[in-house]
């Protein structure tokens, strides 16, 4: 065996620390964990990192605004069922182009995602792109800030963040898991 052959196989044996993590080339983030298989021995291996419970987990976001952009990802899973997700912005599946063949679950969570992108702006806004990569396609905030961020340019780390976190302000209130603040004038009527 050569050295470059037993490199790579000593390479290949070593095993991750725990909590390592590492990006893949699509964006999303993966972490090396040890959990309890279904008879309750250890099991360690790679899980991929769901930036919205860590949002949640930190504090960045509350239990509504992480139940929005789950609900979010699930239509925006369904609206792709049928096919391969798109990068691009515009690329939900509409079911009206000529010989366009979508299941009507297809097509009501392609209507959801829309109407979602609508109520935080529009896909071409800041917080639809943040949506769009984050919650739909499962990119890290800091992979989508580097590479796609808004409108094709690159968007500081803290200030993608920001952006997510406020299009899932809007998106809770939107999908009704949080109600609109009470204005002064109700809530001193009602003492």
């Amino acid at each position: 065996m050569t050295k470059k052959t037993q490199r790579a196989k000593a390479r290949a044996e070593r095993k991750p620390r725990l909590g390592e993590e590492h990006i893949r080339p699509d964006g999303s983030v993966i972490r090396y964990v040890r959990e309890e298989d279904d008879d309750q021995k250890p099991v360690d291996h790679y899980r991929t990192v769901d930036t919205l419970a860590l949002m949640l987990r930190n504090g960045s976001i509350t239990g509504a605004m992480h139940d929005a952009g789950q609900q979010f990802s699930q239509d925006f899973a369904r609206a792709f069922a049928s096919g391969v997700a798109s990068s691009r912005l515009d690329g939900l599946p509409c079911g009206t182009a000529p010989g366009e063949m979508l299941i009507e679950r297809n097509a009501s969570a392609a209507r959801a995602v829309r109407d979602a992108l609508e109520a935080v702006g529009g896909s071409g806004s800041p917080a639809g792109s943040a949506l769009w990569y984050v919650a739909g396609l499962q990119m890290s905030i800091r992979d989508w800030a580097l590479r796609d961020g808004w409108n094709g340019k690159r968007v500081e780390k803290n200030e993608a963040k920001g952006i997510l976190v406020a299009a899932l302000g809007v998106l809770a209130r939107y999908y009704g898991y949080e109600r609109a603040p009470r204005s002064r004038r109700e809530t001193s009527t009602h003492v």
